[in-house]
């Protein structure tokens, strides 16, 4: 619950003089005690901006009478009043200011304000939230990690969590505030008011991070690599495998604020429309399978890792907005006779299916777009090429860690004898009438893998190459 001073001051900044008496009276239904002097000044506040409140916090109404002759008559946003010249703090931290202006408040977590409120909404200069998150994102981006840029900007690098830290002094800087002014006091004051999960404070109290940049910083770099191999003419699913699973625990670590972000950055670096102009045609349909394979991939690991217990509430916002921004691009216009790819997102849909990610609408839309192959799917069984990347072995690769690595593919394939995990279709011990079944109703491989492809386009390289030396000179 938010606590009477807060609530007090909220109502008196908004204007809204019903929560400045609820907050009057949560005081004393709670027992807190409210100083002489800011009862003074609620009282002040409330006979000019509602006078009529008065005796529901135990006071009686001013007469009508007009203002005295020696005051200048005032609205309520320049009233001014009459508290000690410094009004001490009270046991909240709560500073009293003159009428509506100048509170301050070194307020707990819980009770911060939303970013892009300023700290004090009457002093000159003081910088919003806001504008210090978007001015350190700017000096992070700007000053990689380990340059010399960073170094001369006094910015201070954990390696343990590689969390980073701008000096105070720096940031007010460069928000604007000038050499003759408390920087250090007005950027902190101005942190104190941003809401929780937005800015960390370095270890010895010297400078300000911000807890989304580490996420963002793993999640954009790791898309950038991704985006980048898939348009490698040598490129093999394995090569992205970390990548994936760091994009997607990148992404939710960086919280709702950045999940815009990284939905419109998927969207842009994973589009299978968004092919290289100069590109051979066979070169274009293969980064065009590419993007839509791995977009499934890093789909399918941020519904894992954002649906994961120890993720946060926010995460499961991020994991929600997934089906209508990316869906379309994965399952829309797909290539029946492109039976590999079919087969993997059949099997992406169906494993979705099982561990519930999305709603069954969503799931049944996306399967009525192609058409899945069945037979027998040895490269499903055995985890390997793009079935390697999928969240599902991921988690049978990290339980089996420490068995012995005889009778594995790659490290992907399911140990011979180890146990079969929850929810993980056909990949029972050798030998179980689970395995057999499962294998019986598979799904066929098609030729189109990425071998195919790889071997495919260098035929293409070949014949291009005889075309142009044949008739060059013509």
């Amino acid at each position: 619950m938010t606590s009477p001073l807060l609530r007090i001051r909220a109502g008196i900044e908004a204007g809204n003089a019903n929560e400045v008496v609820a907050g009057v009276k949560q005081a004393d239904t709670t027992n807190v005690t409210l100083a002489s002097n800011v009862r003074d000044m609620i009282t002040q506040w409330l006979k000019v901006n509602a006078p009529e409140k008065l005796p529901e916090i135990g006071l009686a109404a001013p007469a009508d009478a007009p203002v005295p002759a020696s005051e200048p008559k005032v609205d309520a946003g320049s009233l001014k009043s009459t508290p000690p010249a410094k009004a001490p703090a009270d046991e909240e931290g709560v500073r009293a200011g003159e009428g509506t202006r100048g509170w301050s408040s070194a307020a707990p977590a819980g009770d911060r304000a939303p970013v892009g409120k300023a700290a004090n909404p009457n002093s000159r200069g003081t910088p919003s939230p806001e504008r210090l998150r978007i001015c350190l994102i700017k000096f992070f981006e700007g000053a990689p990690k380990g340059s010399d840029a960073a170094a001369g900007l006094g910015i201070v690098e954990d390696e343990s969590d590689n969390t980073r830290y701008l000096p105070f002094a720096m940031l007010g800087r460069g928000v604007g505030l000038s050499e003759d002014e408390d920087i250090v006091r007005i950027v902190q004051r101005s942190i104190v008011q941003a809401q929780p999960g937005i800015f960390s404070i370095a270890p010895d109290g010297s400078g300000a991070g911000l807890i989304e940049w580490v996420g963002w910083e793993e999640f954009s770099s790791s898309l950038a690599s991704i985006a980048a191999s898939t348009r490698d003419p040598a490129f093999e699913p394995k090569s992205i495998q970390g990548l994936i699973a760091r994009a997607a625990r990148g992404a939710v670590r960086a919280g709702q604020v950045r999940q815009e972000d990284a939905l419109r950055s998927m969207q842009e670096s994973l589009s299978p429309q968004d092919m290289p102009e100069d590109a051979a045609p066979a070169l274009r349909s293969a980064i065009s399978r590419r993007a839509r394979l791995a977009l499934a991939c890093l789909v399918d690991g941020l519904a894992a890792a954002g649906l994961a217990p120890e993720a946060g509430p926010d995460a499961m916002g991020l994991v929600g907005q997934l089906p209508r921004t990316l869906f379309g691009l994965i399952f829309d216009h797909i290539d029946d006779r492109d039976r590999g790819a079919c087969a993997f997102l059949a099997e992406i849909l169906q494993s979705w299916d099982r561990r519930r990610c999305f709603s069954k609408r969503w799931l049944q839309d996306a399967a009525s777009k192609f058409t899945a192959p069945k037979g027998a799917n040895s490269e499903r069984d055995e985890g390997k090429g793009w079935y390697a990347l999928t969240a599902d072995n991921a988690r049978r690769d990290k339980a089996s860690a420490g068995q012995p690595a005889s009778d594995t593919v790659e490290g992907n394939a399911v140990k011979e004898g180890a146990p079969a995990q929850d929810g993980a279709e056909g990949e029972a011990a050798a030998g179980s009438d689970k395995h057999r079944a499962n294998k019986k109703r598979g799904i066929v491989q098609d030729e189109e893998d990425d071998a195919t492809v790889n071997k495919t386009l260098e035929e293409s390289r070949k014949r291009r190459a005889a075309l142009k030396a044949k008739y060059g000179d013509r």
